[in-house]
């Protein structure tokens, strides 16, 4: 088994911003980012940084497509049907919480330092609280619509049965089971 990276023993922050700059350079530039890594005071060869880096390429093409591919499905499901449910948010939720359940597994893998794993599990714990409450709105929002539509039904209901002198009685019992109240 070859030696780990020394990239992995970076300070986390140090870590991040090389990540930045793999990202935003297209994964290329790596003599010159060994060389802002030496400036900061951590001697890490380009190869190393490329070892990293390509790695690192592979898992963001992954994502990527992975993204790419979800986003295309929830359209092709929005397209399809109207979404009154939440059905289609309930998925995503449930896509994103599988995709947040394999990172913490993968920082428990990780030969991390323990505040630097607790750091980034409380933003993937952020994250899924962010999600639940996201979830939980919609399906109030969705709800509350079901009921503003029974209403105005009901209402029209009334309407139309009043002007063809139906009884108080047809009507409320009509009513009562349009709103679904017993």
């Amino acid at each position: 088994m070859p030696p780990r990276n020394k990239v992995f023993d970076l300070p986390p922050e140090i870590r991040d911003a090389l990540n930045e700059r793999l990202v935003s350079t297209g994964f290329q530039g790596y003599e010159a980012l060994a060389a802002w890594l030496n400036e900061q005071g951590h001697e890490i060869s380009k190869s190393s940084v490329h070892r990293y880096g390509k790695d690192l390429q592979e898992e963001f093409e992954d994502a990527m497509g992975s993204v790419r591919r979800t986003t295309e499905m929830a359209k092709a499901m929005a397209d399809a049907v109207e979404d009154e449910e939440g059905h289609l948010i309930d998925a995503t939720a449930r896509m994103v919480q599988e995709h947040l359940l394999r990172i913490s597994l993968e920082f428990r893998k990780m030969e991390m330092e323990p505040d630097a794993a607790a750091h980034h599990l409380g933003k993937v714990s952020k994250a899924l609280d962010s999600l639940g409450r996201l979830s939980i709105t919609q399906k109030k929002y969705a709800q509350a619509l079901r009921k503003d539509v029974a209403r105005e039904a009901a209402d029209a209901a009334e309407g139309a049965m009043a002007s063809q002198g139906m009884s108080r009685e047809a009507i409320d019992s009509i009513k009562r089971d349009i709103l679904g109240i017993a």
